[in-house]
């Protein structure tokens, strides 16, 4: 499957693509996700009544929304092991890592996506959790998105650390660095929330739900922030 999006898909001619051939290790990847998917899936009850069946249909904001994350978080792997490969030891254990973390992710994303679904369409889906647990909810899924985020963070590292073993070149090694501040920028945010949601709970549970959520808005700003430099910088670059 990644050879035929890496086919399709426009790539920059300033990067040599070293992993235009996926790896045993992109195929376990890209299995996991889909187990992934699949536990999504099959957490969903079965419909045996038409007020089951009206239910079921309730829950399919937040299935997307989670089959979203997912995704989004495939394509980081993905378009790193395009550039670089995943052909060294401390990227293997990395990997490993990452998508024991994907598996984990589903649960607490599942559980949050349906709750939010509840609260912002007024749905009646079952989900058993009381007022005081949503700052921990919100701790919960934070910690887990952070350390997806700072896997990938590590990721760019090591792949800095072989720069010249990879040979990269000026653009090569510049994307990199862009990268590095990206993914910086992408687990800071969680992790932040997590420390706001802990302290303002300290005071009151649905502040610290309300600020601990409003808290990953700010991933707007600092990814514009993020692209504009990135794009002014990349643009010194002759192809």
């Amino acid at each position: 499957m990644r050879q035929e999006i890496f086919k399709n898909r426009q790539h920059d001619p300033r990067i040599n693509y070293r992993g235009g051939s996926a790896s045993r290790m992109d195929n376990l990847t890209d299995a996991v996700f889909g187990i992934a998917i699949t536990l999504l899936i099959f957490n969903l009850s079965n419909p045996n009544s038409f007020s089951d069946l009206l239910t079921f249909t309730k829950t399919l904001p937040a299935f997307l929304i989670s089959i979203s994350f997912l995704v989004l978080i495939w394509k980081e792997h993905l378009e790193f092991s395009e550039v670089y490969t995943l052909n060294d030891a401390r990227l293997t254990i990395l990997n490993t890592v990452f998508i024991a973390l994907v598996i984990f992710y589903v649960y607490p994303l599942r559980f949050l996506t349906l709750f939010l679904t509840n609260l912002v369409f007024h749905t009646d889906i079952q989900v058993s959790i009381g007022g005081d647990q949503v700052p921990y909810l919100m701790v919960y899924y934070g910690f887990v998105a952070f350390a997806l985020y700072l896997v990938l963070y590590l990721f760019y590292r090591r792949a800095y650390s072989l720069k010249t073993a990879l040979h990269l070149n000026e653009f090569e090694r510049f994307y990199t660095q862009a990268q590095l501040q990206r993914t910086l920028i992408m687990f800071t945010v969680p992790l932040l929330s997590i420390l706001v949601t802990l302290f303002v709970n300290q005071f009151s549970f649905i502040w610290a739900s309300f600020f601990g959520g409003v808290t990953y808005l700010l991933y707007t700003p600092l990814i514009i922030w993020w692209h504009a430099g990135f794009k002014k910088k990349s643009n010194t670059f002759i192809d």
